[in-house]
């Protein structure tokens, strides 16, 4: 299993996405990390992945704004239609509407979004990894 890890660099965005890197890794699984302020402008093939999860924060309570970075990661990465994917947000108030705003995003991608989750804690993060590893392996 082969794991691409999009994120935001914002606050504690970084941490959420080492807590799940290492919780793949207990399943088994390949994992490769890229965060939206550290990445380039090069494009970014999504062909060697099993799935692509993408880790965003947000802000605003009734209307979330995505950051700009993750719109410009997202649509850097190349290869996506019919890609598995899943996507992520911290758990505060609001966070249903900003994971609604971060599937449609990724879907007007081409990502068949499977799963879609709050990170609060490391146990989350456990959690959302043996569900989405279970359901990649054939």
């Amino acid at each position: 299993m082969r794991v691409l890890i999009l994120h935001s660099g914002e606050g504690k965005i970084p941490n959420l996405a080492q807590t799940l890197q290492r919780a793949f890794e207990r399943e088994g699984g390949r994992i490769e990390v890229i965060s939206a302020t550290e990445a380039g402008s090069t494009p970014i093939s999504s062909a060697p992945y099993d799935l692509v999860c993408l880790i965003s924060s947000f802000s605003g309570l009734f209307k979330p704004k995505l950051p700009s970075q993750v719109h410009n990661i997202i649509k850097r990465v190349t290869r996506l239609e019919g890609k598995k994917g899943a996507a992520f947000v911290p758990s505060r108030l609001g966070s249903t509407k900003a994971l609604r705003a971060l599937m449609g995003l990724m879907e007007k991608q081409g990502v068949i979004v499977d799963y879609f989750s709050t990170l609060g804690s490391e146990a989350d993060s456990q959690e959302a990894a043996k569900r989405l590893a279970r359901s990649i392996r054939p």
